[in-house]
């Protein structure tokens, strides 16, 4: 279940990390970032911004629309 979406150019960040996830109960961040996907260095920084009991998925536009609306992910 979706809990909270936003568009923002920071990505993943304190506020995000540490408040809305411990105030909504997040399991799980989504960012949908076309050149952030492709950025090992990028996406080793966001996971070291996360709580460590918190998964992380950085994928395309294009993979983010496709899990977002696929039938599997809403469980």
């Amino acid at each position: 279940m979706i809990k909270l979406a936003r568009i923002d150019d920071r990505l993943v960040h304190g506020q995000v990390a540490f408040t809305w996830v411990s105030s909504l109960g997040i399991d799980c961040l989504l960012v949908a970032n076309n050149k952030i996907a492709k950025d090992k260095f990028q996406k080793m920084a966001m996971g070291l911004a996360k709580p460590p009991m918190v998964k992380l998925l950085i994928m395309t536009l294009a993979d983010s629309i496709a899990f977002l609306t696929d039938n599997k992910s809403k469980t």
